[in-house]
């Protein structure tokens, strides 16, 4: 996969992640079905590039971990409002 391609895909992964935490945050649930295996596979296609494509790719992968880790704290909000 080439860097234009790692990128596109991992953009539309960020955009998802983002939506998904909006959508938990309103109170609902997101479908979360696949997403470990579709970072998983961005991040194992982004380390195989070339370094210098890789370090054009890494502003991408902060805001993917960032995303994730805003994720997943709407994610343990949300189970903490359940048990209200």
């Amino acid at each position: 996969m080439k860097a234009d391609e790692i990128r596109s895909r991992m953009e539309k992964l960020n955009d998802f992640i983002q939506d998904s935490e909006a959508t938990v945050r309103g109170g609902k649930m997101a479908d979360l079905s696949g997403l470990d295996k579709d970072v998983a596979v961005i991040c194992t296609k982004a380390i195989a590039l070339p370094p210098s494509d890789a370090r054009d790719i890494q502003p991408l992968m902060a805001e993917l971990i960032g995303n994730l880790e805003r994720l997943s704290t709407a994610l343990k909000d949300y189970k903490e409002d359940l048990k209200k």
